[in-house]
């Protein structure tokens, strides 16, 4: 089991999200926006991380201000730690991590604004149903 950690970030009245589309096993796509963050490395605190990945899956800097949320996702055997984080500066889509550099399918970051949260596929669905409440 791994832990990663996600910065849920305000921004131009919507949250950024990453957009995904990737190959299933099958050859047909799947579509989906997750929280942007990633993994914890080694040493690693997890504010660290959260500052880390966000800065290289969308090139923005962050601060993070509270611990809001934790999930044990069994998809992936790994536990999932969101943290609501203020956007500071940075050009959205400058990233220049791994994802960035050698994408499967679309990896794209977007703001999605509040009220669309409800129609598109965000995962996991319990931060989608968060999101779709307001409660950040």
């Amino acid at each position: 089991m791994h832990k990663s950690v996600r910065g849920i970030i305000k921004k131009d009245n919507g949250i950024i999200l990453i957009h995904r589309i990737k190959p299933r096993e099958d050859g047909t796509p799947r579509e989906y926006y997750v929280v942007p963050g990633g993994k914890m490395e080694t040493g690693e605190s997890e504010i660290d991380t959260v500052v880390r990945e966000v800065y290289e899956e969308t090139g923005i800097n962050i601060e993070p201000e509270k611990k809001f949320f934790e999930y044990n996702s069994e998809y992936d055997d790994s536990i999932q730690v969101f943290y609501v984080c203020k956007y500071i500066s940075g050009t959205l889509g400058s990233g220049n991590g791994p994802e960035i550099i050698n994408p499967v399918g679309v990896f794209e970051p977007v703001i999605v604004e509040k009220e669309q949260i409800k129609n598109i596929n965000l995962v996991p669905e319990e931060i989608k149903k968060i999101l779709e409440k307001g409660e950040i």
